[in-house]
């Protein structure tokens, strides 16, 4: 979110708090919180957020990936750092759980709710392709049910995301996507 070539100092400063605004209003938010918001936040008009930015997915792109892929970072450095492939898949769906509960902006972003948001899209598909790969090693160690697929771990936290967003879901939600995930393994933890 460095100065863009070009810009007078009063258009980089609106740009800067903009930017600014948008990460507070869309992590309080999520995504899809109304652009108004954002330009009162900045303390500028409607007119001068799309003068500046030009649409919803620009401005995710400029200010969402940056914050989002320093949380799936640590996430896959996290993950990757348990010893074995049932923990690193265990560790993965918790942790991505957690995020998507915590931050409204990096679950719309999972969920795929703008999908020309293409930056940050990106982000997002390297951890979907962990979370297929920790399936894949999972099933090579013989401690996941080869019934269980990548598309099942899509699917269980593609509920998350939209259950935790939803104050109308059924409050045991997070018990049957635990469950989903318990039942696949081919042992059990004592």
């Amino acid at each position: 979110m460095g100065p863009e070539k070009g810009l007078r100092r009063d258009a980089q400063a609106n740009l800067d708090k903009l930017h600014s605004a948008a990460l507070r209003v869309f992590a309080e938010h999520g995504l899809g919180a109304p652009l108004e918001d954002i330009a009162r936040e900045a303390g500028v008009s409607i007119g001068t957020l799309y003068n500046r930015v030009g649409s919803r997915e620009a401005l995710i792109d400029a200010v969402v990936p940056a914050v989002a892929g320093e949380k799936l970072m640590t996430l896959t450095e996290h993950t990757l750092a348990q010893g074995s492939p049932r923990a690193r898949l265990q560790t993965f769906v918790d942790t991505m759980i957690e995020l998507q509960l915590s931050d409204p902006a990096l679950n719309d972003a999972m969920l795929r709710r703008f999908p020309n948001a293409t930056t940050l899209i990106d982000a997002c598909e390297r951890s979907t392709a962990l979370g297929a790969k920790l399936v894949d090693e999972a099933h090579a160690a013989g401690v996941l049910s080869t019934s269980f697929t990548a598309d099942d771990l899509m699917a269980m936290l593609w509920i998350a995301g939209t259950s935790s967003r939803d104050g109308a879901a059924p409050p045991g939600w997070r018990r049957i996507v635990d469950r989903g995930l318990t039942a696949a393994w081919t042992t059990q933890l004592d």
